[in-house]
């Protein structure tokens, strides 16, 4: 964890501290103006841990300041660093036949722009994160299933409950979620967020949510970042049953819920053999897999998994650098005959509450089979 957090504060500095040192040289600032801009700069690197930091000191208020200014700017500093970046690289082609005067000017321009196009995808970006929408798959299998063999099952994944996912925000998803009618819903990781200590009554608004054939939850590595035992409370309050390397069997399907990899790096997971040689030798009915993180593993026995982790890049265009860690990063892939993976985009965000060109959305999964 430590290494993430160092890990990540080098990068992150060094693409605001590229951005300080692009302002400066169009706008020429120096002494106690650039003292001051340096201070904001390094406040604005530190707004995650200052966000947790008073989130522990129960300062709720503050770390909702302090994450929506910190985050709104981390979003647009991404993107002008992608877009400055970009004409940089036009501008250093330009200069190999261009003056030097004249690609001075062009690189002043380019900077403008970059700004401009930063701030509309900002402010495109945070109105497109409250527009929830339904994605629908339709599955067919050969087995048996109740509901003159149809079942719906609606995934959400990613909902990031918290500071900012709350209230009004999170009704907007949990409405999709009624208009879907799931005869199961399914959570697949980072339910929640964040050290709130009055965060169970948003738990509670998930409990007009009744389905046929329950609720059913598998950990993501923000429920081990929270805190295991209040992601649990939180769980548990919002009416769903957890799976941990467990699995339930409920209306022609084999519902298996692993737990998410942190787990084991953090060393407070259970020994995972058992669940991987149940899963390799079920062979009864539809077998529903939950996975947080899309990784799919050789020889596991599964009809459909469902994952999230990636929001599908959230903001253009870190969807390419997520598929360097996730290849199947987005969307519906066949794996084999009657063997296939959906990664959710998530219904909510991380860190900015801003999406671009990667909608939130519920996943809302018709399995069609054969009527008993």
């Amino acid at each position: 964890m430590v290494f993430f957090i160092l890990t990540f504060l080098c990068l992150y500095g060094g693409i605001n501290f590229y951005a300080f040192f692009r302002a400066r040289s169009v706008f020429h600032f120096s002494g106690f103006p650039q003292i001051i801009i340096i201070i904001m700069l390094i406040l604005l690197i530190c707004a995650p841990i200052l966000v947790r930091t008073a989130e522990a000191y129960h300062q709720e208020l503050l770390a909702r300041a302090i994450a929506y200014i910190g985050y709104i700017w981390m979003a647009f500093v991404f993107l002008f660093f992608f877009f400055n970046v970009t004409f940089d690289i036009i501008v250093f082609l330009y200069k190999l036949t261009g003056s030097e005067a004249a690609s001075l000017s062009i690189r002043n321009l380019a900077f403008g722009t970059a700004v401009f196009l930063s701030l509309i995808f900002v402010l495109y970006g945070f109105v497109d994160a409250r527009q929830v929408k339904i994605k629908t798959l339709q599955v067919k299998t050969e087995k048996i299933l109740p509901n003159n063999g149809k079942i719906r099952i609606v995934q959400i994944s990613d909902v990031h409950v918290g500071l900012i996912i709350r209230d009004h925000r999170l009704q907007a998803i949990l409405d999709r979620v009624l208009e879907a009618k799931p005869d199961i819903l399914v959570s697949t990781g980072d339910l929640m967020d964040g050290e709130l200590d009055n965060v169970m009554p948003q738990a509670r608004k998930f409990v007009s949510i009744t389905p046929k054939y329950g609720k059913y939850a598998v950990l993501g590595n923000h429920e081990y970042y929270a805190g295991l035992k209040r992601s649990l409370e939180f769980t548990k309050a919002a009416g769903f049953e957890m799976l941990r390397d467990d699995v339930r069997h409920i209306a022609g399907l084999s519902i298996f819920g692993a737990d998410d990899i942190t787990g084991q790096r953090m060393g407070v997971s259970k020994d995972k053999r058992l669940f991987e040689q149940m899963l390799a030798h079920q062979d009864n009915g539809f077998v529903l897999l939950l996975k947080h993180q899309p990784f799919v593993v050789d020889g596991e026995n599964f009809n459909l998994q469902l994952s999230g982790h990636t929001h599908g890049g959230q903001i253009f265009p870190f969807m390419f650098i997520t598929r360097l860690f996730f290849p199947k990063n987005y969307g519906y892939f066949e794996l084999g005959t009657n063997k296939s993976l959906y990664v959710s985009g998530g219904a909510g965000t991380w860190g900015p509450p801003v999406r671009v060109f990667a909608s939130p959305e519920i996943t809302v999964i018709d399995l069609i089979g054969k009527n008993k």
